[in-house]
Formats: C-alpha cells, sequence, structure tokens
C-alpha cells in the first residue's frame, strides 16, 4: 500500500507542540504588524530547512522555490542565519519523536547520562568521493548532537577531538577506532564513565601487577553461547595515572561467529590472522563504569545502543544522504544532522500507516499500489502549493518507503 504525501501530511507527523516550541525557545518573537517582520511563524521556515536538508539543495535553490511557490521571500544569507540556530529546536522535536527522555533517562542507564561517539566518511560540498570525516558526539536523551566537527580524511578517529564536552554523570559508549590510551584517558579524566568496544592492536591492558593481560587466554574459558565473563584490568596511558578498569566479554551465538569471521577476511584477505578470527568468537568490551552500578551483562547491553546508533547512520547515508554535508560550520552542520534524523524518523512513520495516520487526520487519500482494495477517504481540496516547488508532493511510496518520503516530505 502507498499514500500520497504532502506538507499537510509531513506537518501531521510531527509532534505535538511544535509551534508553540518555537516560540518558547525564542526563535518567533510577536512583533507588531507596522514592522513587517518577514517570518512569523516558524512553519515556513522549518519547511525550508527540511527541504534543503532532505533534497540536499543550495540556499540559492532552496529559497528561491520557496518565492516562486508563494511559501515565503527570504535571502540565501536570511535562510543561512536561520540554519545556525535551528539545530537544538529540530533535536528536541526529534526527541519528542522518538520518546527519546524515556528511552535514555539516566535512570533507566544506572543514573548516566548516555552519549554515543562515532566517525563517518563524508563528501565536502562540491566534491565527488571520500574527502573528510565527520566526528561526532549524540546526548541519546535529547538526540541532540553536543559536538560535530570536520577534519580531513587523515585524522583518525581520537576522543580528544571532544574532551570540551565531557563532564561527570555522563556515560561514553563508543567503537574500538576509539580505543587507545591517551583517547580514554582524555575523558575519563574530565569525569566521564567509557563503555568501548575493545581493539587487540591499539588498547594494551595490564593486570594488577602491571603485567600485560593475556586477553584471548582468558576468553578462551568462555565455550558456551552466551558465557559473559568480566575481569578486572588496567589501562596504562604515556601521560597521567593508569586508569582502572573491566574487560567485559560474551560468547557470540555460533551463526554471529561465521559471519564475523566472513567479513574479517573479506576486509582483510589473507593478512587476517589467526588471534584475529579466534577472538571474533566473542564481544568484548572495555569499560570503567564500576561494578557497583553495572554488571558485565548490562554493560554488553549498555553497549548495543552504540550499534543501534550506527546501523541507522548507516541508513541515513545510503537512503538520506546524511554522508553529504553543506559547508564546514558547526553550528550549520549540527542543523543539518538533526533535520536529516528528524526527517528520516518521520518517514519511519508514514512507513508504518498505522501510525502515519491519527485520528485527527480523516482527508489523507490513501490507495493501494499492488492490486488490492483500498478505502477513499472523502476528498480534500488540493493544497496550491502541490505540484511544483518546495513540496515534491506526488512521488508515492514504493521500495524502500523512506527514500521517496525524504523527497515527498521535503
Amino acid at each position: 500500500m502507498g499514500v500520497q504525501v504532502d506538507w499537510e501530511f509531513f506537518r501531521a507527523q510531527l509532534p505535538s507542540g511544535w509551534r508553540e516550541l518555537a516560540r518558547e525557545r525564542g526563535l518567533i518573537r510577536p512583533l507588531p504588524p507596522h514592522l513587517g517582520a518577514k517570518v512569523t511563524d516558524i512553519e515556513p521556515v522549518l519547511r525550508l530547512i527540511l527541504h534543503r536538508a532532505g533534497l540536499e539543495a543550495s540556499l540559492k535553490t532552496t529559497t528561491g522555490e520557496a518565492a516562486a511557490a508563494d511559501l515565503i521571500d527570504l535571502s540565501g544569507v536570511a535562510l543561512h542565519k536561520w540554519e545556525r540556530k535551528l539545530g537544538p529546536y529540530l533535536a528536541e522535536l526529534t526527541a519528542k519523536l522518538c520518546d527519546a527522555p524515556t528511552h535514555f533517562a539516566a535512570a533507566r542507564w544506572s543514573g548516566y547520562d548516555v552519549f554515543v561517539g562515532d566517525g563517518s566518511v563524508v563528501t565536502r560540498p562540491g566534491a565527488e568521493g571520500t574527502t573528510a570525516i565527520l566526528h561526532y558526539i549524540l546526548r541519546l536523551s535529547t538526540l541532540q548532537f553536543v559536538r560535530s566537527i570536520v577534519t580531513d580524511e587523515h585524522v583518525g578517529e581520537t576522543l580528544r577531538l571532544h574532551e570540551e564536552v565531557a563532564a561527570p554523570g555522563q556515560l561514553w559508549i563508543i567503537d574500538r577506532g576509539y580505543a587507545n590510551p591517551p583517547g580514554i584517558s582524555a575523558i575519563v579524566w574530565k569525569g566521564p564513565a567509557v563503555i568501548v568496544r575493545y581493539n587487540r592492536g591499539t588498547l594494551p591492558l595490564y593486570d594488577a601487577q602491571g603485567e600485560p593481560f593475556d586477553v584471548l587466554a582468558n576468553l578462551r574459558a568462555l565455550r558456551n553461547p552466551g558465557a559473559t565473563a568480566e575481569w578486572l584490568v588496567w589501562v596504562h596511558p604515556q601521560d597521567g595515572e593508569r586508569i582502572r578498569g573491566r574487560l567485559c566479554a560474551t560468547r557470540l551465538p555460533d551463526d554471529k561467529v561465521k559471519e564475523a569471521r566472513e567479513r574479517l577476511r573479506r576486509e582483510y584477505g589473507k593478512e587476517v590472522t589467526a588471534e584475529s578470527l579466534e577472538a571474533a568468537s566473542w564481544l568484548i568490551v572495555f569499560t570503567t563504569v564500576p561494578r557497583s552500578r553495572m554488571k558485565a551483562p548490562r554493560v554488553l547491553e549498555a553497549y548495543r545502543l552504540r550499534w543501534q546508533a550506527e546501523l541507522e547512520a548507516k541508513r541515513d547515508k545510503s537512503i538520506g544522504g546524511l554522508d553529504r554535508l553543506p559547508n564546514f560550520r558547526a553550528d550549520t552542520i549540527a542543523t543539518w544532522l538533526q533535520a536529516k534524523l528528524l526527517i528520516q524518523l518521520v518517514a519511519k512513520k508514514i512507513a508504518s500507516l498505522a501510525e502515519a495516520f491519527p485520528p485527527s487526520v480523516a482527508d489523507w487519500n490513501v490507495h493501494a499500489i499492488d492490486g488490492g482494495a483500498a478505502p477513499r477517504p472523502r476528498s480534500a481540496a488540493r493544497p496550491a502549493h502541490r505540484g511544483r516547488g518546495v513540496a515534491r508532493d506526488a512521488a508515492r511510496l514504493r521500495g524502500d518507503p523512506r527514500r521517496a518520503v525524504l523527497r515527498a516530505a521535503s
């Protein structure tokens, strides 16, 4: 089944109070009519920002199409000024839409404010192929990018890029690319706890006596799928005190072990080592979270939060163009990323028709595209903006539903 999507339908999927929230945040201020303010409502600006991010359009193209559709007459400079300040507002809409404050509340994760970090290969504006790396930190309870910077492709993943946003009470969940003593110490000494995927090549571990900890020798005791254990270990940064933590591991199911080994063989070919293939039998993480707050199974469960974030980012790169950036400004990139996330969440909601049709929306034209019968509710007047310009309203859900919605809802 498919559904025609226009702006009114897209707007109906936004969380309640989205217009009032803009006034509460001071983005829209009431002004006397004689001042002739162009923007007295957040809706046209929000629509332009989503159009620009969803279709990866230029400022000039976006404002030109908006003017042609009699939506709003803004210059590219004016729209960019809005783009620089809308990131936090879009983050609030995104968090409300997926109930992130409930799912990722500190009370559910041993009192920690959970952050996930990653690096993603991106393309600089006007270029083709890999030209830069986007490094970001995402706060899960608000789904806000609290840190996003772009470096050239020669700068590797390191937590030292993000230490200025680290604070006590946080839990940082990060991938093996960040598993090295300098990066871990840069964050831990600022106060957060970390859960990081263990990397045999970059994260040497030591026992209480300062002797190298033989990870594989200890892991071999976990022979049955699901078997879990933990060991007290230390990280020795070159500068600063050693860091106490735990190595937590669980034996993977046989089918997952096979998949992991096949992936290693594809990536490394003949250079893959026997030790790497053996280590693929377990999920292994290093954490500084005290055992009194999270036992090993809970630590491993928490790490899977980062997996979900990474999988979502990969989907968004392929479907939503998350790997294309508008420019190099941190505030503009933050708005761009938040707009992409919001569009993706609305698209997923639209792709599930049971969620997309709220009781108050009764006039949407639902039809079948696969030969099945479908109800046609009472007709509604065709919106004046349908058919061209900002709203690409003729697109229908087919193939991957979100790909069509990204264009249609923009």
